[in-house]
């Protein structure tokens, strides 16, 4: 693992190379949690360009 200090003193613990190859094999075995395609990740767009949908969501969170 490697730890990262922030300018503002916040520690970010960051997988090795070696772990982070396992954490990826892991996830991509999974077959319900597998990764966002090129074209998924294409058609997202901000929520903030969604109007409707933000202020229903605010609304469910209230």
């Amino acid at each position: 693992m490697i730890t990262l200090i922030t300018k503002r003193g916040f520690r970010i613990v960051m997988p090795s190379e070696e772990e982070e190859r396992e954490i990826m094999e892991a996830a991509l075995a999974d077959p319900d949690a597998q990764p966002l395609t090129d074209e998924q990740l294409a058609q997202m767009v901000p929520i903030q360009q969604m109007p409707e949908l933000l202020k229903k969501f605010r609304k469910e969170r209230a």
